[in-house]
């Protein structure tokens, strides 16, 4: 499965999985831009099994 992201010509960005393209969500450029940060900084490598975060390492 990959994501795909794109911005409308209404500012909005869309966000589909390649696996099922005809569900669309769509965030503000705010929200998307807070949301790579957070993967970024690994806020979310909990919800993947087996991956070891800094807390849990020190």
């Amino acid at each position: 499965m990959s994501l795909e992201a794109t911005v409308g010509d209404d500012g909005m960005i869309y966000i589909r999985e390649t696996e099922r393209p005809e569900v669309v969500a769509v965030t503000t450029p705010a929200k998307w831009e807070a949301f790579v940060k957070g993967v970024k900084a690994g806020e979310f490598d909990h919800f993947v099994a087996g991956v070891e975060t800094e807390a849990d390492a020190g």
